[in-house]
C-alpha cells in the first residue's frame, strides 16, 4: 500500500449525500443519480477502540487501532489506522491520512 493522494467515493446527484465506498444508490435518500468522487486524504479520529485481539484475517494485525474517521469532506469512515506506535497516545481529534485501500478491510488511513 502506498500513500496517494485521493480516494474514491460516491455522491448523490439528488441530496449531494457522500459515501466513502462506490455504490449503486444513494444510501440516503435512495436516488440511483449518483457519480463517484474523489474524497481528499486527510481526515480526524471521530472515535476509536484499540483492538487487542482480532479474528479471521485481522487476528495477525492485533493490536491496532479501529476508528471512525471523518475526512475534509465531513464523511465518516470505519477503518483500520496504522503507524500507531504509542496506543495511549491515540485521542479523539488526532489528525490522519489516507494511506490506501487493503481489498479485505477497505480504505486504511495512517497516524
Amino acid at each position: 500500500m502506498s500513500v496517494t493522494q485521493t480516494f474514491t467515493g460516491t455522491i448523490c446527484n439528488q441530496c449531494n449525500f457522500k459515501v466513502a465506498e462506490v455504490l449503486v444508490g444513494c444510501p440516503s435518500c435512495g436516488s440511483e443519480s449518483i457519480q463517484k468522487v474523489d474524497l481528499k486524504q486527510n481526515g480526524t479520529i471521530h472515535s476509536f477502540t484499540v483492538v487487542y485481539v482480532g479474528f479471521g484475517h485481522m487476528a495477525t494485525r492485533a493490536p491496532y487501532v479501529l476508528a471512525i474517521v471523518q475526512t475534509e469532506e465531513n464523511v465518516k469512515l470505519t477503518t483500520v489506522i496504522e503507524g500507531v506506535t504509542d496506543f495511549n497516545a491515540v485521542k479523539i481529534g488526532d489528525k490522519v491520512r489516507f494511506k490506501g485501500t487493503d481489498e479485505k478491510i477497505g480504505p486504511v488511513f495512517q497516524y
